[in-house]
């Protein structure tokens, strides 16, 4: 309000000569013409308070004009049932004692509008010091009142959030911000719960006695989420089910049978015409909702949603500040790691369960009193959302054992005041236990290669079992297939001493093992052959290691024996090389190729063959040009 004006009756200046008619007509035309150029209104009554003459910007801010106003109270033509009876009580008072007053009302326009108006009123008074009447300036406030209002609430609102501890406390402040302020006649919050098909009434508050039935019938009423006004739907299940305010102007609505809903009725009697329900939004939808009603022709009635907005976002933010905290606290009581809260001196400001039984009593202490280096560690604090590193300092518990410690560092905003999180995590069980879990490993490594190692001498000595029985037997034929068998026994034997002599327990290098079982195979049995070997790393599990070792060693035994050219010279080249579905490995020879005779053909080596390519799902390619070719491809894994 601006300051009021000058107190004492307007007087007439003082004049070295007494006017003649003609130059008080012209000073009351000058005045007439400068009242009627303002864009104020302009009011003068009579000594019985009754309007003697008004301005063109009292017809242009009331919507009555001269005639219509001439002879009417000004409290009987502006007032309403809104205005305040206090300050018409203020201006009664002024003029019954015949003094100047400046207040701020709010009046009705011809059509029942609201508006805000300034008066500042001087009493008038003849040559003789008698009060004629009044002459009041109206100046229109309405939309610097309407900002400040809004801006009031938001501020009000924002600080009382800062003090409080619960969302319920928050809507409280809320709900007694919007009432006591511009048009609100009362206001409601509803909250959201997850799995819950209704909203549930939180707290509402009133500007009167009136709106207190309204809010009773509101708690009363349960809210679903929809779209539409429906029974256990209206303003807030709407506003929860579309995340968009809803607005209703004309709630004073019967149903089909000329009933008024319990809320209607209420509204009625609140003068509640227009309800507002606007959604407070959170990352994943509706959280809550804030309902305001009021009147319908109130001075930037229309702004009214666009305020609840704001405040809405308000309420979201504590809300979600709210449980950010919530779930800090609930996560910092229940950590199976030391927390330790950090101030910016490096001063323990607070501590978890498990930080107190590690160090002890601690709020108070210094970080480096507990922790080796802890000045370089809170300097690394990053902010929220940035990578944590992770450090390993020494600790000291309460009872001065030192402890090996693996530390993280972070800053946090989950608190009243920026705080860093110091977490600790005592390595001492975790050593022993890997530890315990490396001299399991290793005995058991030791298990199972000493495993390989007797299946390889077992295989062994089987091998030399058959050769011993062949040489005693007679017969060529017989003693060249128990030497096959027995070099085949070697082969197996072959991929367990590849095993026992790797640190990978489970799968064969093949490269390797083609290597050793080509030379073994050439110093018994063409031991003048040359040998070529081109082969990559190629990887393989023992189930797999074992098939493939056998094709080699049939393919490799027949090249040895078969693979000579017509010189007499005998040369084997061997491929172990990757393919795109697996890999390939390649025996060639430059012998005569494989003998026609039903015998050779119907083989065991054959035959051996045979069924493990089958069991591999692998592919055989035989090429018999200036020699025998014989490919095998393997895929990565069986189909």
């Amino acid at each position: 309000m601006n300051e009021p004006a000058a107190s004492g009756p307007v007087r007439p200046e003082p004049a070295t000569s007494s006017p003649g008619p003609g130059d008080v007509e012209r000073q009351l035309e000058l005045l007439a013409a400068i009242a009627q150029r303002t864009a104020n209104g302009v009011i003068v009554t009579t000594t019985t308070g009754r309007i003697e003459w008004v301005n063109d910007g009292f017809t242009r801010l009331t919507g009555f004009p001269f005639a219509e106003a001439i002879g009417r109270r000004p409290a009987d033509l502006l007032q309403g049932p809104d205005t305040s009876a206090t300050t018409v009580k203020e201006m009664s008072r002024a003029i019954a004692e015949r003094r100047p007053f400046d207040v701020v009302v709010l009046n009705y326009t011809k059509t029942g509008q609201q508006y805000w108006v300034r008066v500042e009123a001087q009493p008038t008074v003849d040559r003789a010091g008698n009060v004629t009447g009044y002459i009041a300036i109206e100046t229109d406030v309405s939309e610097a009142r309407i900002a400040a209002g809004r801006e009031d609430v938001t501020k009000r609102i924002g600080d009382g959030l800062l003090a409080c501890g619960s969302i319920e406390d928050a809507a409280k402040i809320v709900v007694a911000a919007l009432t006591s302020t511009l048009d609100v006649r009362a206001a409601q919050v509803w909250v959201v719960e997850p799995g819950h098909e209704h909203l549930r009434w939180l707290t509402g508050a009133s500007a009167d006695d009136d709106g207190r039935d309204w809010i009773a019938a509101g708690a009363a009423q349960t809210f679903r989420a929809g779209d539409d006004w429906i029974v256990g739907v209206g303003a807030p299940g709407m506003a929860w089910g579309t995340g968009r305010p809803c607005i209703k102007s004309d709630f004073w609505v019967a149903d089909n049978n000329g009933q008024f809903s319990r809320r209607s009725a209420a509204a009625q009697r609140a003068r509640i015409r227009t309800v507002c329900a606007v959604p407070v939004l959170g990352p994943e939808g509706v959280v809550a909702v804030i309902e305001i009603g009021g009147s319908h022709n109130y001075p930037g009635h229309e702004r009214l949603p666009g305020l609840v907005e704001r405040v809405a976002q308000q309420l979201a933010a504590f809300i979600l500040q709210h449980q950010s905290r919530h779930a800090f606290e609930a996560l910092f009581r229940q950590s199976p790691d030391a927390l330790l809260l950090v101030d910016g001196a490096g001063v323990v400001d607070r501590a978890n369960a498990r930080a107190q039984d590690l160090f002890g009593a601690v709020r108070g202490q210094p970080l480096q009193a507990l922790l080796d280096d802890a000045d370089a560690l809170l300097s690394t604090a990053t902010s929220d959302g940035d990578a944590v590193v992770i450090h390993t300092r020494q600790g000291r518990t309460h009872g001065g054992t030192q402890f090996s410690a693996e530390v993280t560092v972070s800053s946090t905003t989950a608190t009243a005041t920026p705080m860093r999180i110091v977490a600790v995590r005592d390595l001492t069980e975790r050593h022993r236990a890997d530890a315990a879990l490396k001299k399991s490993l290793e005995e058991k490594q030791t298990l199972v290669q000493e495993v390989h190692h007797r299946v390889k001498n077992n295989l062994q000595i089987i091998s030399s079992l058959v050769s011993l029985q062949s040489a005693e037997l007679d017969g060529e034929e017989v003693r060249a297939a128990l030497q096959d068998t027995s070099q085949r026994i070697q082969s197996m034997a072959l991929v367990h001493q590849q095993i026992y002599g790797s640190d990978d327990l489970a799968r064969v290098e093949f490269d390797d093992y083609a290597r050793a079982l080509c030379t073994t195979l050439r110093g018994s049995l063409a031991p003048d052959a040359a040998l070529t070997i081109d082969a990559v790393a190629v990887e393989l599990p023992i189930e797999r290691a074992v098939p493939c070792g056998l094709i080699l060693n049939e393919l490799l035994t027949n090249a040895f024996k078969h693979g000579r050219g017509k010189d007499g010279r005998c040369a084997v080249h061997v491929v172990v090389e990757r393919t795109a579905t697996g890999f390939a490995f390649t025996v060639a020879d430059e012998g005569p190729g494989l003998s026609p005779e039903p015998a050779r053909r119907g083989s065991m080596g054959q035959t051996l063959i045979t069924a493990l390519v089958r069991q591999l799902r692998a592919t055989k390619t035989v090429a018999v040009v200036d020699g025998t070719r014989v490919r095998i491809e393997v895929p990565d894994t069986a189909r």
